[in-house]
Parts: C-alpha cells; sequence; structure tokens
C-alpha cells in the first residue's frame, strides 16, 4: 500500500530524532520520494550534525518544497496566505534561539533547545563548532538543497548568532536585496517583510539594540534606515544608553521626522544625553520650539532634561530680541480676523454646491492637529471630500471636524495611515465608500444617530479599530465595511 506523502514526511522527521544513521538511511530508502523533507533537514541541522545531514542530503531531502496550496494546507507551511505569499524556512532551525520567535519564516513553530527522543534520551541543541561544520555543508550544497544564506544571515544578526554571523560574512553572504529594500525604502511588497523586522527589532533590549542595529547598517552599504513612528517606539527605550540615539540619528532617514513628537518622546524617557544631539542638529535653534520642551519636561517631572533645557536657553538665546518678536507676532494675530477668507484660502481648496453650503476638497497644510472650519466667509462647511485622500505619512494624527458638517464623502481620509483621534459629529448623515479606508491607527469610532448609511470599505483596513457604536438608525451599510478591524 502506497504511504501518502504527508505521512512520509512524519516518518522522515521521527527517523531523524529516533534513528541511528543506518536505521535512518533504510527508512529513507523504504520511503522513496519524500516531497516535504525540509522540516526533517532542519532537525537534523539543529540536533544531529553534519553526518546526518549529510546523509539526508544524498538521499535527496532538500529545504525546496511545492509552493501550491495545496502543500500549504497539508504541511501547515504557509504559502499564499492573505499576508502575502512566503514559505517556511526550515533552514533557520540552525539559529541559536529559542522559544517562540517573531518570523514569519517559522510560521509561529517552536525552536526548541532539546528534543526528547521515544526511549526517553534526549537530543541537544548542537554547539557552536558543529553548527558551523553543517552550515559549511550546506553552503557547498546550496543550489542543489535550497538553501538561502542570505535569509539565515538576516535572522542571525537580529539573533545574534555569532558564530553563524561569522562564518556567513567570510563566506562574503550578504542579506538579501529585498531585505534592504524594506529596511532602508519601505518597500511593503510583501508587507509581511516590514512587519517581521518591526517585531524584530521590539524584541531587542539593551546592549543588544545597537549591536544589531550597526550590524544592518552594514549590510545596507550607505543607505539609511526608513524611519516611522513605529520604528521609534521601539528604539526609544534604548535611547538613555551610551550613544544609541547618536548612532540613531546618523542612521536613520530624518525627513519625515515630527520633530516635536520625537523631543517629547525623548522627554518621556529621559534620555538626556541625547539633548547635545539636538542641539548640535539645530533642533532647539526656535525659541518657541526650546520653550515648548522646557514646559513639557517640567510637566513630566524631568528635572535633569529641565535643568539642561534652562542652561541651553541662558547660553544661547538673546532674551530681549525674543521678547520684541513675540510682541510684534501678538499685533499681528490681534490685526487679523482667525477666520478671514484670505487666509483659510491660503489652507482650504472647496467647492460651493447647489444649495449654497461648501465641501471641502483638499487640505493645503502641514499642521498635525487639523479643525476642518465651520465657515469660510458667509458660506457653512457641509461636506468633506477627498480633502485627505493620499496624504500618507505620520504626520496628521488628529482631525477635529465642525457640528456643520452632515455628509463625510467618498475616500476623504483614503489612506490617512497617520490618523488616531476624529469624532464624527452629530449632524453627519452618510459615510461615503472608503472614507476611512486604511487609516489603521483609529481604535475608536463612534457613528452619530443621524447616519442612515456606511459605505462600502469605510473603514476597511482599520486594523487598529477594536471599538464602533453603531446606531440602530443606520439603514444600509456596504460590502467589507469594516474588514480588516479588530472587531
Amino acid at each position: 500500500m502506497e504511504i501518502a506523502q504527508k505521512e512520509k514526511a512524519a516518518l522522515l522527521q521521527r527517523a531523524v530524532i529516533n534513528g541511528s544513521e543506518e536505521e535512518l538511511s533504510k527508512i529513507y530508502d523504504a520511503l522513496g520520494y519524500v516531497e516535504m523533507s525540509a522540516p526533517a533537514l532542519g532537525l537534523a541541522c539543529r540536533f544531529r550534525g553534519l553526518d546526518v545531514v549529510r546523509l539526508l542530503v544524498r538521499k535527496g531531502a532538500s529545504f525546496d518544497f511545492p509552493s501550491t496550496k495545496e502543500a500549504a494546507e497539508t504541511y501547515h507551511c504557509y504559502i499564499g496566505t492573505k499576508k502575502g505569499d512566503y514559505r517556511t524556512n526550515y533552514s533557520v532551525y540552525l539559529l541559536k534561539a529559542f522559544g517562540k520567535l517573531p518570523m514569519y519564516s517559522l510560521a509561529g513553530m517552536i525552536m526548541e533547545q532539546q528534543m526528547e527522543r521515544e526511549d526517553g534520551s534526549m537530543l541537544s541543541f548542537l554547539p557552536d563548532e558543529k553548527r558551523a561544520d553543517v552550515l559549511r555543508f550546506l553552503l557547498e550544497n546550496r543550489e542543489k538543497i535550497a538553501f538561502e544564506p542570505e535569509e539565515l544571515l538576516y535572522y542571525a544578526i537580529f539573533y545574534r548568532d555569532t558564530a553563524l554571523v561569522d562564518e556567513l560574512k567570510r563566506q562574503n553572504v550578504k542579506i538579501p536585496g529585498k531585505r534592504v529594500c524594506i529596511i532602508a525604502d519601505g518597500a511593503f511588497s510583501p508587507s509581511w517583510y516590514w512587519d517581521e523586522y518591526v517585531a524584530l527589532t521590539r524584541r531587542l533590549a539593551g546592549e543588544e539594540y545597537l549591536e544589531v542595529m550597526q550590524q544592518l547598517a552594514v549590510e545596507l552599504d550607505g543607505r539609511l534606515f526608513r524611519y516611522t513612528e513605529g520604528i521609534f517606539d521601539s528604539a526609544r527605550n534604548h535611547f538613555c544608553s551610551g550613544g544609541v540615539f547618536e548612532f540613531f540619528y546618523a542612521h536613520f532617514n530624518t525627513e519625515k521626522m515630527n520633530k516635536s513628537a520625537v523631543m517629547r518622546g525623548l522627554i518621556d524617557e529621559g534620555a538626556l544625553e541625547a539633548f547635545p544631539v539636538l542641539e548640535r542638529e539645530g533642533w532647539l535653534a526656535m525659541p518657541k520650539k526650546r520653550d515648548e520642551m522646557i514646559a513639557y519636561a517640567s510637566e513630566k517631572k524631568r528635572t535633569e532634561i529641565v535643568a539642561w533645557l534652562f542652561e541651553y536657553k541662558n547660553r544661547t538665546a538673546d532674551l530681549a530680541a525674543e521678547q520684541r518678536k513675540a510682541e510684534k507676532k501678538l499685533m499681528r494675530e490681534l490685526n487679523r480676523a482667525p477666520d478671514a477668507v484670505d487666509a483659510l484660502k491660503k489652507l482650504w481648496s472647496y467647492k460651493k454646491q447647489e444649495d449654497g453650503t461648501l465641501i471641502i476638497t483638499s487640505y493645503k497644510g502641514t499642521d498635525t492637529e487639523v479643525t476642518v472650519p465651520e465657515k469660510i466667509g458667509r458660506s457653512i462647511v457641509t461636506a468633506v471630500g477627498s480633502a485627505f485622500s493620499g496624504m500618507s505619512g505620520d504626520g496628521t494624527p488628529k482631525i477635529t471636524l465642525p457640528k456643520t458638517l452632515q455628509y463625510i464623502e467618498s475616500c476623504a481620509f483614503h489612506r490617512l495611515w497617520g490618523l488616531e483621534e476624529i469624532q464624527i459629529p452629530d449632524g453627519v448623515k452618510a459615510i461615503g465608500d472608503f472614507a476611512f479606508y486604511e487609516c489603521e491607527r483609529i481604535r475608536d469610532i463612534e457613528i452619530p444617530d443621524q447616519v442612515k448609511r456606511i459605505g462600502e470599505s469605510a473603514f476597511q483596513g482599520c486594523r487598529m479599530l477594536e471599538h464602533i457604536t453603531i446606531p440602530a438608525q443606520v439603514k444600509t451599510i456596504g460590502m467589507s465595511a469594516f474588514e480588516g478591524c479588530r472587531l
């Protein structure tokens, strides 16, 4: 009777764990072709050593397996999922890492330090010199067995596996170009590469962070790391350690840094060592910004940072000139109404509707907290069109909508990824298609009682959305309105 391929794979893994080399050879011969030999080869790399690995490869084992939906379902090797196509990388069993790892390439598997055999004895994780022997053999046979040393180097750097990193670098291996593109350019294809990178950086602690990021910087070959608020949040608790913020500022792309948010984050962490860097780079040169940070540090009771900022102010400020400038600015503000039409036109584009009310069509400002006006001139604002659509980035976390608003039109806040806080006014009657599509940071939304229609994909991709109130008066909810939310 012919044995099913799934059973063959299981029998081969069992033989690798329990059998002698002679027994394993006989079992492999009896099984014949094994379509999914990769897990058995990975276990041999982790627990058995070079002789068993060599035997398996001679019999036909490799890290390759069919890239089909059927294979994914049969062997749980995660191909063609909603997160993007990726294959379980069984060669990472060679890593000196233990426990459940945040790595898509292992698909949630657990890296054991020991493996119990059927006779009760234990197989132990191989020492460094034996893993190096296995690695050299894999490198010699990389094409035959579909071994990707570049991927292994990427993970070995994050897990500080010096034995593997040193051997791979001796062989002139570099991390894959696709990883470089993700880390440096933020290309999201496939998106799980970025998610995995962020997860791996978040698990680094203390001195590990600087060591790992320095090695990755070498791999980037002069390119800068991509900066996001999420990356800053994963690193900020390390900025009290010597040299970490200096490295961060030198090696990350600073163009999209929200300087105020970064400085507040440094104050939150008590990262005093970062402030001489900020002074050198001119972040505190504007008196308004400097005084805002003094106030924020005082509020957070960061005494050492407050003292440093006051010392910096006393050392660098022309207090008399600052006072004169502040007085002139105040007079200009008093002489110009804040809601004057010419001022609002600089911030907003709009169209007059048939009923004489206005629909906002675009926002031209750069503020991080935006308030949509109730009126422009004598006309009230009753609708927001695709005013914020496509404004990607992290710079608009809060938007305040006017009480006069009645309609949130299609794509109004489409892919406004930085949006965290917004309250839909009570007078709103309809929310258009794709209105909040992929607003990834919104956590809470309350739909007012007047709303009768929620359009197609209105909140699709709001992956942080965990609470929403939908009144009974809503008559229509479009297709995929809440797909991809945490609800």
